[in-house]
């Protein structure tokens, strides 16, 4: 019984460097704060919180300390309003995300509507809708973008969440070009290796009887890998650690493959894949 592992598995680039920032973080100074999780990966977050990382809702909940902002970025007004009150930061945004924001900061200066495709309710995106200021729009799919009602006389510029799938994005430009506005610039503003995860595990996914993608609930880019995986093998299931495995799933898998998201650090993906081969080796005594 074949367990494939995907190509691409464990922490991205903007991940692991966040996780070590903040490492590195706790043990030059305490006490340490993080607004809201630094990673979407509970298990790494939890870690964190035993060295000393504290979470928290807001900045009115810091007197004094340093702040470390997560790897999805922050508004340039939340930051604004730290820095007056003196407190440290230690900003571990992904350089993608920064590299959007700064998209978006240009594109609104330059006079044209931003329309960000994505979840308006993840910190990277409410940060990017701050950034833009003014003349932001957020859909998540192209019946969103439809009833945005663009007209022939807009200026319009799109960008994206980085963790979006590109056939989404690409559904929704398509969406918008048909209102013919007066511009349109498109720019793709999708992490690499959001692109190539995505990509492997689209492959991989046709390739299996079941599909198992690790990471968070709550991360938007292993929310995103599971669509994916689903649209290519009926049976894809989303594992946080490999507590959450069952054995309804694997009873009549011959073949299974494996992924995670970007947060997700390789001790949760080596622990799945285990536990799957002790199972099977047990069924088969």
């Amino acid at each position: 019984m074949p367990v494939i592992l995907a190509k691409k598995t464990g922490f991205c680039f903007g991940v692991k460097r966040a996780v070590e920032m903040a490492k590195d973080a706790l043990t030059r100074s305490k006490p340490i704060y993080s607004l809201g999780s630094i990673i979407h990966n509970e298990q790494v977050v939890k870690g964190l919180a035993r060295k000393g990382l504290k979470v928290i809702g807001s900045i009115d909940e810091i007197e004094k300390g340093v702040l470390v902002i997560s790897s999805h970025g922050l508004s340039p007004k939340v930051k604004e309003k730290i820095a007056k009150r003196g407190i440290r930061i230690i900003d571990t945004t992904c350089p993608f995300v920064l590299k959007a924001q700064e998209t978006a900061k240009r594109l609104t200066e330059e006079g044209y509507i931003v329309i960000i495709v994505g979840d308006v309710n993840h910190p990277e995106v409410k940060a990017l809708i701050d950034t833009a200021s003014k003349d932001a729009f957020v859909v998540k799919d192209a019946k969103e973008a439809y009833e945005l009602k663009l007209s022939r006389r807009d200026r319009v510029s799109v960008i994206s969440q980085t963790t979006q799938s590109t056939g989404n994005f690409l559904e929704v430009v398509k969406t918008i070009a048909l209102s013919e506005p007066k511009e349109l610039l498109v720019y793709n503003t999708i992490c690499k290796d959001a692109e190539l995860r995505q990509g492997h595990a689209k492959k991989l996914s046709r390739e299996v009887d079941l599909m198992l993608v690790v990471g968070g609930r709550t991360s938007a880019n292993t929310k995103r890998l599971l669509e994916v995986c689903r649209e290519h093998c009926k049976a894809a299931h989303l594992v946080e650690t490999a507590a959450g495995l069952k054995m309804s799933w694997l009873a009549d898998a011959d073949k299974i493959g494996v992924t995670s998201g970007a947060s997700t650090p390789d001790w949760i993906v080596e622990g799945v894949v285990k536990k799957i081969a002790k199972i099977k080796k047990r069924k088969t005594r």
